[in-house]
């Protein structure tokens, strides 16, 4: 895994050796795609994560009304595990051993922060905490920075830079910070921590199975949060059932749309890709939660569309950076056949 700005050197790749059928399409398709469309690629399946995550604000919002958060947590990961177990199957390969334990942290990681932002939807709003949580576009360059020695380039700071403009516009309103925003700023380190170690420890051909552990670790984590709340409380430790049709409704969309799809869909392309570059695309998440909250009825300010365009003038800068610069691809592990960029 590089960084932005780095120039490492581009080993052969070694036809005789031995790979998984996975590694196998996997090293064929970069050989077949332009460079350009191996970059594009995986920034385009970012873009559709960030804007289908920033949909969820809107309906973590309305579905945080009717079920406590650590059981909304519960419900949606552990349908999303569920649904990536019955599908894995046939596509998943085996994770080696010390992915696993990666994958193990990582999940606990991305659930800490999903509890961290469930509760803290009881005390703020959508857009808030859409823009909150888009502060990661500054927490992770700062924590590949200190935690790996990662060197972002001119272009990936400059995007921070709007992508932050862009943020605080998104944001911006006349009110003190409370327990809702104090909380979503948690979320968002945390997240900024995972980002990093995604990106550093992702790999393609095990995209699937990184997902389903990551899923399962969090749905475990929610579900001691319940058992734990229920001990507290006297009550039974089994996650709360959603009241109705429509709550159910929002529970499956987080769970196969928003988890399942979207976690395997980032674990591929944060291998292909450095923590800062996809730190500003996910910026697009505030921006889609504006909009979607604009369609369910709030008002579309000025500075709302102000602020979704200079995010999306942040992503075009820090791709353009990445197109001028050197190929992401470093190697082909012989091991295990995984494709390194």
């Amino acid at each position: 895994m590089t960084t932005e700005g780095a120039a490492p050197p581009v080993p052969s790749r070694n036809r005789t050796a031995r790979h998984s059928p996975m590694a196998d399409a996997l090293i064929q398709a970069d050989d077949a795609n332009p460079r350009v469309l191996r970059l594009a690629i995986p920034a385009l399946v970012v873009a559709v994560v960030a804007i289908v995550w920033g949909i969820t604000f809107t309906v973590v919002d309305g579905a945080a009304d009717l079920l406590p958060p650590a059981d909304l947590v519960a419900w949606r990961f552990g349908l999303g595990t569920l649904a990536l177990l019955l599908v894995g199957k046939r596509v998943a390969l085996p994770v080696p051993q010390a992915l696993r334990l990666r994958a193990l942290a990582l999940g606990a990681l991305l659930g800490i922060g999903f509890l961290l932002q469930a509760w803290a939807m009881t005390y703020t709003n959508a857009l808030m905490s859409g823009f909150l949580t888009g502060l990661l576009v500054v927490i992770a360059p700062v924590a590949g920075w200190l935690i790996f020695r990662d060197r972002v380039s001119w272009a990936g700071w400059a995007a921070v830079a709007l992508a932050c403009l862009g943020l605080a516009l998104l944001g911006w309103r006349e009110t003190s910070f409370g327990p809702g925003e104090i909380l979503t700023l948690l979320a968002a380190a945390t997240w900024g921590l995972h980002l990093v170690l995604l990106s550093r420890w992702a790999r393609p051909e095990h995209a699937f199975g990184l997902a389903r552990l990551q899923l399962a670790t969090v749905t475990g984590l929610a579900l001691v949060a319940v058992a734990v709340k229920a001990i507290l409380a006297g009550g039974m430790p089994l996650p709360v059932p959603p009241p109705s049709g429509a709550a159910w409704a929002s529970v499956l969309f987080l769970a196969l749309v928003a988890s399942a799809a979207a976690m395997v869909a980032l674990s591929w392309a944060q291998s292909r890709m450095s923590a800062t570059r996809a730190a500003v695309i996910l910026t697009m998440e505030p921006a889609a939660a504006g909009v979607t909250a604009a369609v369910m009825g709030a008002t579309l300010e000025l500075r709302i569309l102000l602020g979704g365009s200079l995010l999306i003038v942040a992503m075009l800068v820090v791709e353009i950076g990445s197109r001028k610069g050197k190929p992401f691809l470093v190697a082909c592990d012989e091991s295990s056949g995984a494709i390194r960029y």
